[in-house]
C-alpha cells in the first residue's frame, strides 16, 4: 500500500487520506493510525496526519474503540502546549456519553494542566461547580451524575470551535420525569408517548427550572425504589407532586 513506504513524506501521507479517503478501508485506517502513535507529537505534520486518521475512524467508520487513545493524546498535547483542537472536536462528534469518563479520571490527576483542562471539558453539568473545589471530589460528583442522567442525555452538536463554553449534552428533563430514554441524535424518547404522558407533560413543561429538576429527580429515585409507589405518585396533581417530592427532600437531603 502507498501509505506503508517507509520513504513517503508525511505531507504526501496527509495529502493521500485527504484525497483518498473512501477508497481506504476501516482496517487499513486503524492500522495507519495504531502505527502513527508511536511518533505522537514528535512534530505538528505527524500530529496533523494523527487527527485526520483519527477523525475519518470516528466519522466514518463510526469507530469508538480508539476514543481512550484521544483522549490520552489530547491531555499529553495540553501538558505540552500543541494543538488540540481537532482531537477534542472528534471526541465529542462520538457522541458516546460515557466516554467522558475518561476525562474525568483526569480531575485526579496531580498535574495542575490536566485538572484546568478536564474541568473546562467537563463544565456543562449545571450541578456541579467545576470552578472551585477539589478534582477527586467533582471526579465523584461526575461520576453519579453520568450514572444518573445517562438515559436522558441529548448530544447538543455544540463545540469549542464556535463558543468558548459549549454546553455538548442536556438532561432532557420531561423524560427523567417520566423515566423514558431519549435518543442521543434526536431528543425524543425511544418509544414515543402515550396521550397520557402528553398530558402530563403539558403540566410538567409550563414549570419552572427549579421544579422541573425537583420532579424529575424525585421521579427516577421512586420509580427505582418502586413501581407501585411511582404509578401512585405520578397520578397525582402536579402540585401535590411537587409537594411529595419537596417533603422527601426534607426528610433525607435528596
Amino acid at each position: 500500500m502507498y501509505l506503508d513506504n517507509v520513504n513517503t513524506s508525511i505531507s504526501s501521507k496527509i495529502e493521500y487520506l485527504h484525497s483518498n479517503y473512501k477508497e481506504i478501508s476501516h482496517s487499513d485506517l486503524k492500522d495507519m493510525f495504531e502505527k502513527g502513535i508511536a511518533q505522537h507529537g514528535v512534530s505538528s505534520q505527524h500530529d496533523e496526519f494523527l487527527d485526520l486518521a483519527a477523525i475519518l475512524l470516528i466519522k466514518t467508520h463510526k469507530d469508538k474503540t480508539i476514543l481512550h487513545t484521544i483522549v490520552d493524546m489530547i491531555f499529553f498535547r495540553n501538558r505540552e502546549g500543541l494543538f488540540t483542537h481537532d482531537l477534542i472536536w472528534v471526541f465529542f462528534q462520538a457522541r458516546e456519553p460515557y466516554s467522558l469518563m475518561l476525562i474525568a479520571k483526569y480531575l485526579d490527576s496531580d498535574d495542575v494542566n490536566d485538572l484546568k483542562l478536564a474541568r473546562k471539558l467537563l463544565d456543562f453539568v449545571p450541578s456541579i461547580d467545576m470552578t472551585v473545589g477539589e478534582g477527586s471530589k467533582q471526579h465523584k460528583a461526575f461520576f453519579y451524575w453520568m450514572k444518573e442522567n445517562y438515559s436522558f442525555l441529548y448530544f447538543t452538536g455544540e463545540s469549542f470551535q464556535r463558543t468558548s463554553k459549549p454546553i455538548t449534552y442536556i438532561v432532557v428533563l420531561d423524560a427523567k420525569y417520566l423515566c423514558r430514554q431519549v435518543s442521543l441524535y434526536t431528543k425524543k424518547p425511544l418509544i414515543p408517548y402515550t396521550a397520557k404522558e402528553k398530558n402530563l407533560l403539558g403540566y410538567f413543561n409550563k414549570l419552572d427550572e427549579n421544579n422541573k429538576l425537583l420532579l424529575s429527580r424525585f421521579s427516577l429515585r421512586i420509580h427505582h425504589e418502586s413501581i407501585y409507589l411511582w404509578k401512585s405518585w405520578i397520578n397525582y396533581s402536579i402540585n401535590k407532586q411537587i409537594r411529595i417530592a419537596k417533603a422527601s427532600l426534607r426528610d433525607c437531603n435528596l
